[in-house]
């Protein structure tokens, strides 16, 4: 496991946020939330895990163990305006972006449970191919509820932000690079972990009160949870005045993306696709935060 030392900061290295951001796309912003902030950011959390919205799935059931993730908008809830208002996350993103407003774009929900069984790793990917959308001020705050060890840790491959856009993945058991689109509109996602060597992968253990921070267009991937272990983590996807809407190829039928959409995507991915192309995205009605 490569070592996350090059990309590791704290908040009183902010001034720098920027320029690491944009060159790397990826930070570990270490002890971003205090005690207090985590408190806030947990029961936005388990909130959310105890009254799901209409997009959570159920991944990867056959391994026997739990993982559920869950997309939504809960920037009106007020367990997570509190978190807006009541933490450092809208600073933060600020010295990230480095100029501009933040707006929010939606937040997702992850929960593993190994059980008598492990949960297997999340395949290799990135965020952008699943949205109308994209620009260089889009961020992921990856925010874990408690330490979380090597081996059972979010990785990313630093610089492939402004690499290439690979195909959506499928989340096929049998093959993780099985696309969404079609290969002709996006080409398919490369087996990194059949050649870890030829890529620049950062494994990111973390403390609880600490931020992973990385483009939805970096590739990532989340190692496994052993059995008998939990992993519990929310991401914050919020965006700057960069971001644009774009097209995106149409999705297979029988893809787990076209059977993820509730009202409230539904609903955002309608706004956005009335907007004309290159059109920044938080006109199109998206909570500003700061």
């Amino acid at each position: 496991m490569a070592d996350a030392a090059k990309i590791r900061t704290n908040r009183g290295e902010a001034k720098d946020f920027a320029t690491r951001f944009h060159r790397d796309g990826v930070l570990l912003v270490e002890g971003a939330f205090s005690d207090r902030d985590m408190e806030l950011i947990e029961a936005a959390y388990q909130g959310n895990l105890d009254n799901p919205s209409p997009l959570a799935q159920h991944l990867y059931e056959e391994t026997g163990g739990t993982f559920i993730q869950s997309v939504e908008d809960s920037s009106g809830k007020p367990a997570f305006q509190a978190v807006f208002r009541e933490t450092p996350v809208v600073e933060i993103a600020k010295s990230v972006f480095g100029s501009g407003d933040v707006w929010y774009f939606h937040d997702q929900l992850f929960f593993k449970d190994g059980g008598v069984k492990p949960v297997r790793r999340t395949p290799w990917h990135q965020d952008t191919p699943y949205h109308p959308v994209d620009g260089s001020k889009f961020v992921v705050f990856w925010i874990p509820m408690h330490d979380i060890p090597d081996e059972s840790a979010l990785e990313v491959i630093v610089g492939t932000h402004n690499g290439t856009l690979y195909n959506g993945a499928f989340f096929d058991p049998e093959d993780d690079t099985r696309p969404v689109y079609d290969e002709a509109a996006m080409p398919r996602l490369p087996d990194v972990e059949a050649d870890r060597g030829k890529w620049d992968i950062m494994t990111c253990g973390m403390k609880r009160g600490d931020v992973l921070i990385f483009h939805p267009s970096a590739l990532h991937g989340g190692g496994a949870s052993p059995a008998g272990s939990q992993r519990r983590s929310l991401s914050l996807r919020m965006v700057g005045d960069d971001v644009v809407r774009v097209t995106r190829p149409k999705v297979a039928a029988d893809s787990p993306t076209a059977n993820n959409v509730g009202d409230d995507e539904e609903e955002l991915v309608a706004r956005l696709n009335k907007l004309p192309l290159g059109e920044p995205i938080h006109t199109g009605g998206l909570t500003r935060l700061g």
